[in-house]
């Protein structure tokens, strides 16, 4: 496992465009599999979201680190960035509570970055630990609906209530 206090913060970084990369596609996946529409919408916005933040990523690796290009890993340390495992046997409710761990994670893991860059860059990351809570927040929101209604991301929302 890398040390967030003594590992490069470039290599940091570029792991962190790597996790990005791959909840886009993961919450992609998900929202292609969901038939509840307001279920989709949401997981399509927190991929859309998460490629921002790759883009983020890279305009502050860019910053730190003049004319360097970045490296981006092949895999991301789970230990750091846990990502979401689907099965094809996983329930939404499953699912969403892997989401929340790996937002959770991702909050935190900017939140230490914080302490490894100047100044002016903390501000970019900081926001980016707020913005993993909100999804955090949101995913615990869905989780709750999913335990309470087992067909909640197959159905319309006014067939899963009625």
């Amino acid at each position: 496992m890398l040390d967030i206090s003594t590992a490069p913060a470039k290599e940091l970084l570029a792991m962190a465009v790597k996790a990005e990369i791959d909840a886009n596609q993961t919450y992609s996946d998900i929202a292609s599999k969901l038939s509840n529409p307001l279920l989709k919408e949401k997981f399509q916005w927190l991929a859309y979201e998460e490629n921002k933040h790759k883009e983020i990523l890279e305009k502050l690796f860019t910053t730190m680190n003049p004319g360097e290009e970045i490296s981006v890993p092949d895999s991301v340390d789970e230990d750091l960035l846990p990502s979401i495992h689907l099965t094809p046997s996983s329930s939404l409710a499953e699912i969403l509570f892997q989401a929340m761990e790996s937002e959770k994670s991702a909050e935190n893991f900017y939140t230490a970055l914080t302490q490894r860059v100047e100044e002016t860059q903390k501000k970019v990351l900081e926001y980016l630990s707020k913005v993993e809570h909100s999804h955090y927040m949101m995913l615990k929101s869905e989780y709750a609906l999913a335990q309470e209604f087992e067909d909640y991301g197959e159905k319309d929302i006014d067939k899963v209530i009625t």
